[in-house]
């Protein structure tokens, strides 16, 4: 398969992709359930889920499918722009944006709004950004398995 069919293959699926890895680190993981703990959470955060007005994707199915698919797409059509500069194999790429793409996000993220806005303690922040590293670090192996597994960079 060449590299336009990748292409758009990724582009097509890149929201799917994003959020089975998602949720399967937030959700399937069962870390979801630490996170909305009012044992371990601050009530300011648990309220800004609960207490009207709540957020907007609570109500709006199309725009958590729009945001994720958007966001997603987005990272994907970076990943297009970065392949040929990342070094190594489909592993190696995958990883290496992954990791990019967690540090050009997550730690602002998570310092400034679940953190600082949301006094998140620090250890749930921390869980947080982990949560996220695996995220973004399995998108990144994912897309790049697709767009690069066995494909021969010498072919005509």
């Amino acid at each position: 398969m060449n590299r336009t069919a990748r292409a758009v293959i990724l582009i097509l699926l890149s929201g799917a992709i994003w959020f089975a890895c998602f949720f399967a680190w937030f959700f399937l993981s069962r870390a979801q359930v630490v996170l909305g703990d009012p044992a371990y959470q601050s009530q300011k955060f648990l309220d800004a889920f609960t207490t009207p007005p709540l957020p907007r994707i609570n109500t709006s199915m199309p725009l958590l499918v729009a945001g994720v698919y958007v966001i997603a797409l987005v990272a994907t059509l970076v990943f297009l722009y970065l392949d040929d500069k990342l070094r190594g194999g489909w592993i190696k790429r995958g990883l290496e944006f992954g990791l990019i793409y967690w540090a050009l996000m997550v730690p602002w993220f998570e310092f400034y709004l679940p953190f600082n806005v949301m006094h998140e303690p620090y250890k749930l922040a921390l869980l947080e950004g982990l949560l996220w590293l695996g995220t973004l670090l399995s998108f990144g192996l994912i897309i790049s398995f697709i767009y690069n597994f066995r494909f021969n960079r010498d072919a005509p």
